[in-house]
């Protein structure tokens, strides 16, 4: 199979894979623009390989497939770093969570110490 056919069809099978993520709810479109615009960029570029060509020549690279993998490595840094915001979310979220929860928990205490001390009297 040449390159260019099979860069399209894989492109546009993680594209379909992403909307059908997004239809069942298993992907925020929040975190789906990151997954489609890749794969747009390399429908684009598998396209039009001049466009490849040019950008590798402005970059500095001497053949297109070394720029190819700088994308690539671009691209996991990109997705390591969204990974690590959204983890960071999470956390925020779970300290806050449990912070409220102590609160609940010792405002209920506090009502049932009110209750005993009360029926006590």
């Amino acid at each position: 199979m040449h390159p260019k056919i099979f860069t399209i069809l894989l492109a546009a099978v993680i594209f379909m894979i992403v909307i059908d993520a997004i239809r069942r709810q298993k992907m925020t479109f929040k975190y789906s623009i990151f997954w489609m615009s890749n794969c747009l960029l390399a429908l684009v570029l598998s396209i039009n390989d001049r466009i490849l060509v040019r950008l590798s020549e402005l970059a500095g690279f001497s053949l297109p497939s070394n720029f190819i993998f700088f994308l690539l490595l671009v691209f996991f840094i990109v997705l390591s770093f969204l990974l690590t915001i959204y983890v960071n979310e999470q956390n925020t979220r779970t300290e806050n969570l449990a912070q409220a929860m102590a609160l609940l928990e010792h405002k209920f205490d506090q009502s049932l110490n009110q209750k005993t001390d009360s029926t006590k009297k």
